[in-house]
């Protein structure tokens, strides 16, 4: 970038950070992907004429007799392996896929609880007796969540926070919730420090600061202190203490920030400047906001779930390590873990765990195909996929679980790291772990 350009950007990022108009920048005040937590517009926004005239996401084109027979397919492979809840959505045994080793009982995938009746808490809880849960969400679905804190769904849970940064979880007491006011970090530093660097500083700075920060920064832009935690590593050392109670489990696998920073990767940094630039209005234009979004939201609507898929595994790495090592401890049994709607980040752990257990590709790629109708059973145009608004992604590509996504994601797992297993060395999930997890879900 030259220095003209760069003190351009300077200027821009200067003034965006030191107007009055602060509320404009403010994190999204629900902030997080079904899995892409992509929540490209700041709470406190005036909505565009756009979003004005057209509140709803785009309508899905009509389906092909191809389509048609696809979805008819799954509908029925549905009724015979969903677990019959009424108001939550999406929900099996991962021991229900073709030829999968688990034993029934022991894990289970599912769409967001907190939507229970009392009927399906009676099954989950009762009869199925589930233990621990699993809340894969973002910070913005939490805070748009109303019931997050539902008593009567989680009120007999000790709620639990992962906390990838430095990889410590911290157990809240009683009195506390998960999401709390947080102050805000100084965004005038922390964007004119950045642009003074260099070219890849600048554009970071911008995006930390335009987009939101990540959950866990202080009023300075350094990730807080986790005051009374304790590392990962030691709950599987620590789980006979907890062997007598149930646990909720808080694991952002993805957030906003991370899919702007991996999308920033596919982009050209003269796209991103050149967007800067043309919209010096920003500051108080929704419309000039929107034309600075425009290029991640081309590449992400480009690459479609597949590069959704490709982004979860790679920054969701810690967390999925996290999951992977809950359902590996038999203590916690039945787990089940959900995000949204359950579909993408949900169906990836769901993916791996089956892969790593032998399950042939295609009753994996047909159990993930399964969520194909769940957008449209939720009918909740607010609902995220994969910690993305449905508002910035084109419905068609984004709200279905069509069966080449999974086969394309478990084809490039294997192309980039070799192999499942590889993945998992890749993750810090290492052999000894995997012996554990497929022995404490197959043996009876």
């Amino acid at each position: 970038m030259s220095p003209p350009l760069t003190r351009a950007v300077a200027f821009f990022l200067s003034a965006m950070f030191t107007t009055s108009s602060t509320a404009l920048l403010a994190p999204h005040p629900a902030a997080p992907l079904p899995a892409f937590a992509l929540h490209l517009q700041t709470n406190n926004d005036e909505p565009s004429t756009a979003a004005t005239a057209t509140s709803t996401v785009a309508p899905i084109p009509e389906r092909t007799p191809e389509e048609q027979e696809f979805f008819a397919r799954t509908a029925t492979l549905c009724q015979q392996r969903n677990l019959p809840l009424s108001h939550v959505k999406n929900a099996r045994d991962l021991s229900s896929p073709l030829d999968s080793p688990i034993v029934p009982g022991r894990v289970y995938r599912i769409g967001r609880v907190s939507d229970a009746s009392p009927d399906d808490l009676e099954l989950l809880f009762g009869k199925l007796g589930i233990k621990t849960l699993v809340d894969l969400r973002s910070p913005t679905e939490l805070k748009d969540d109303p019931t997050l804190e539902r008593e009567e769904v989680f009120g007999n849970f000790t709620d639990m926070v992962f906390y990838e940064h430095n990889k410590m979880v911290k157990e809240l007491g009683p009195e506390e919730k998960r999401m709390q006011r947080r102050r805000k970090r100084d965004k005038i530093r922390k964007a004119v420090e950045g642009v003074g660097k260099n070219t890849k500083d600048a554009v970071f700075s911008f995006v930390d600061n335009f987009f939101g920060p990540d959950e866990e920064v202080g009023e300075n832009g350094e990730e807080e202190e986790c005051i009374d935690c304790f590392e990962a590593e030691k709950l599987l050392q620590e789980s006979a203490r907890r062997r007598n109670r149930k646990e909720r489990h808080f694991v952002s696998i993805m957030n906003e920030l991370k899919y702007v920073r991996g999308t920033l990767s596919k982009l050209r940094k003269r796209d991103i400047a050149g967007a800067i630039i043309k919209s010096p209005t920003a500051i108080i234009s929704k419309t000039a906001r929107e034309k600075i979004k425009k290029p991640f939201l081309d590449e992400i609507n480009g690459g479609g779930l597949p590069m959704l898929n490709e982004l979860l595994l790679r920054f969701g790495a810690p967390g999925i390590k996290y999951v992977l090592d809950l359902v590996s401890d038999k203590s916690r049994h039945p787990v089940a873990f959900y995000c949204t709607a359950g579909k993408d980040r949900t169906g990836m752990i769901a993916a791996i765990i089956l892969a790593l257990l032998g399950t042939p590709d295609e009753s994996i790629v047909e159990d993930y195909s399964l969520s194909a109708n769940v957008y449209a059973e939720m009918n909740d145009h607010k609902a995220m996929v994969g910690a993305l608004s449905q508002r910035s992604l084109d419905a068609k590509t984004f709200l279905g679980a069509p069966p080449h996504v999974m086969r394309d994601t478990l084809e490039n797992i294997r192309r980039v790291y070799g192999s499942v297993e590889g993945y998992c060395d890749f993750i810090g999930f290492d052999e000894k772990s995997r012996e554990r997890l497929k022995y404490v879900l197959t043996e009876p």
